[in-house]
């Protein structure tokens, strides 16, 4: 278990950091930044406490929650003691408790100013799991936390809106769906980011995280190669919206691949027809690739197999004609 804790801590020591910025609650009522009250001790006696649970000094965690709500009697209420009671959770690292204990506390409390601290903790462990930590199971065996992860950060971002809370866990789980080769959740995920930030800097990721991710799924010339095309436009798109972008990353060369990958689809499909005698369906697609892709090496053996397919569609006429011409319609009326 203490292992874990430091796996967590270890992936997401900046966030602890960030978070140790705390409030007070100041006479109009309203929670304001304790550095722009001056209030240097609270400061750091509340940061002491955070980077306690965030080590897992479980005991220590618990005397300076304590002593931070005696010291200052205006923090005190029943969310600052539902907000310990699931600090407590974290710091013991029962991180699957404390995430539903934190999901509990955001929806009794939304109001409370201690709302955004849990979103941060519940996208901690949201990372960690989705970068490999493991969960627990009858305190003996360990399974992967990959989906209670997934649906963390998706809860987050629900309820953050536009806010950076659910830019983070969004573009969290769009790399680690990458990372684990789980190409088309990371789909999902990127397209879920583009249509709440299409432009900007999310817009601009979004884009090239759904032409990556698309160009992936792509399994070979005998799977659907329409992922493949919708790759080609992402990519295309992103390439006349962000130039400079494009050239830094390399992506000059790109559709060009794509488009020796959608020939050769259509190739195979072509040759597939002329194998099993379907010469008009073979026609059309070899025109096709002749037509949509002539710069592609497919277009050669196109251009190669074009003339007998026209021969035997040429033969299969002159027979339908002598066929007719053999008919006894004389016949056929009596």
């Amino acid at each position: 278990m203490r292992k874990n804790g430091l796996i967590l801590f270890a992936v997401l020591g900046l966030g602890v950091i960030c978070a140790a910025e705390t409030w007070h609650l100041g006479n109009d009522q309203n929670w304001q930044k304790t550095s722009d009250k001056g209030d240097s001790a609270f400061m750091l006696a509340a940061s002491d406490a955070k980077q306690y649970v965030s080590t897992g000094n479980t005991g220590k965690a618990k005397k300076a929650y304590a002593q931070l709500k005696k010291d200052y009697p205006a923090i005190a209420g029943e969310d600052f003691d539902a907000y310990v009671k699931v600090e407590m959770l974290y710091s013991g690292h029962k991180y699957f408790e404390a995430a539903t204990a934190y999901d509990n506390f955001l929806e009794q409390y939304p109001k409370s100013p201690f709302f955004n601290s849990a979103l941060e903790r519940e996208q901690q462990i949201s990372t960690a799991y989705l970068n490999g930590q493991k969960r627990p199971v009858l305190k003996v065996f360990k399974v992967s936390a990959y989906e209670e992860g997934t649906d963390i950060a998706n809860k987050i971002a629900d309820r953050a809106g536009d806010a950076p809370a659910a830019k983070r866990a969004l573009e969290t789980l769009a790399q680690t769906d990458e990372k684990r080769g789980a190409n088309e959740e990371a789909y999902k995920a990127w397209s879920s980011i583009a249509t709440r930030w299409p432009t900007g800097e999310m817009g601009q990721e979004s884009l090239i995280g759904r032409a990556r991710s698309l160009e992936r799924a792509y399994k070979g010339p005998k799977f659907d190669g329409k992922v493949l095309e919708s790759s080609r436009s992402y990519y295309s798109e992103y390439i006349q919206r962000y130039p400079d972008s494009a050239q830094q990353l390399g992506l000059e060369g790109k559709l060009p691949e794509l488009d020796e990958k959608l020939s050769e689809k259509e190739l195979l499909i072509a040759n597939y027809y002329a194998k099993t005698g379907s010469y008009t369906a073979a026609d059309i697609y070899y025109q096709r690739i002749i037509n949509d892709w002539p710069a592609c090496a497919a277009t050669k053996t196109a251009e190669e197999k074009q003339p007998e397919i026209k021969k035997e569609l040429e033969k299969q006429a002159q027979q339908q004609t002598t066929k007719k011409k053999k008919i006894n319609w004389k016949g056929l009326l009596l």
